[in-house]
């Protein structure tokens, strides 16, 4: 299979879900959308615009579990072995093999998941959702501590040489 080939799909805005000796099989991203497409090598790949659509096509997790069994399907839908997505990641051996087993015992860091998920064709996105009522209701009750705790944040922010207004990652927030 010529890597030059997948590239072409995924720049052509298909997710690649199975990879064979003559193509792959692929799906639009955009969220709802169920169509899917046989493309072979030699044939010309059709773009999708998964921006068409309203929300791209997101997989909430509730859990570790959730993640490591959506990254070992991914893993084995296209033909990987765990020394080969190790190898690419850059994982030491041994570290995927024992985050993907079942109970595992140990469970990886942000990094390694990251690495994981990324050479599997899976980005991480952090974006909006519910708090748990717990969270809610500690924002409420900490109400009248804002303007002290914005003074202190601000402090912190100078100490770790941040600009005002900055978050963390050096961007302003929107």
């Amino acid at each position: 299979m010529d890597p030059e080939f997948l590239k072409k799909v995924q720049r052509a805005g298909w997710a690649i879900e199975r990879v064979t000796q003559d193509g792959a099989i692929a799906k639009c991203r955009a969220d709802g959308c169920g169509m899917k497409a046989l493309l072979s090598v030699t044939a010309r790949v059709p773009k999708v615009d998964p921006t068409d659509h309203k929300n791209r096509f997101d997989l909430p997790l509730a859990s570790y579990d959730e993640l490591r069994r959506l990254l070992r399907d991914r893993r084995e839908d296209l033909g990987l072995t765990i020394r080969e997505v190790e190898e690419v990641s850059g994982a030491t051996t041994d570290h995927i093999a024992k985050s993907e087993k079942e109970d595992p015992a140990r469970k990886p860091n942000f990094d390694l998941v990251l690495e994981w998920a990324t050479t599997l064709g899976f980005e991480i996105v952090l974006r909006p959702a519910h708090m748990p009522a717990y969270s809610l209701r500690t924002i409420a009750d900490t109400r009248d501590k804002v303007e002290s705790r914005k003074r202190r944040f601000s402090n912190e922010a100078k100490r770790r040489g941040q600009s005002e207004g900055q978050g963390r990652d050096g961007r302003t927030p929107r």
